[in-house]
């Protein structure tokens, strides 16, 4: 997980490209910063449309891990009483490593 000040294509791709090893198949939701993994030959790119599901019925394909993990790191940082934009690098290097 990387914090981003925006999640548009040209904030999200260069991050994804940084992190994400090439020959990996990404499952993401349909938002439009994504389409142009569908191009990238680096990587497989599956997507699920939430607006008529969660899951992909087809290919069983779900962003729920992702979604639930970052539920779990904002739960955490709300239980000890705080939650600052500035520091959401280290609440997830935090979490990370206690995971």
């Amino acid at each position: 997980m990387v914090p981003v000040q925006q999640r548009d294509a040209a904030t999200l791709l260069p991050v994804i490209t940084t992190y994400v090893l090439p020959g990996t198949t990404i499952y993401s939701d349909e938002w439009r910063a994504y389409h142009a993994l569908q191009h990238n030959p680096a990587y497989q790119h599956a997507t699920v449309n939430h607006s008529v599901s969660f899951v992909d019925s087809n290919s069983g394909v779900h962003t729920q891990n992702i979604e639930n993990t970052w539920m779990l790191v904002k739960r955490k940082q709300k239980k000890q009483g705080e939650f600052s934009r500035t520091l959401v690098n280290s609440y997830l290097e935090k979490f990370m490593w206690r995971k």
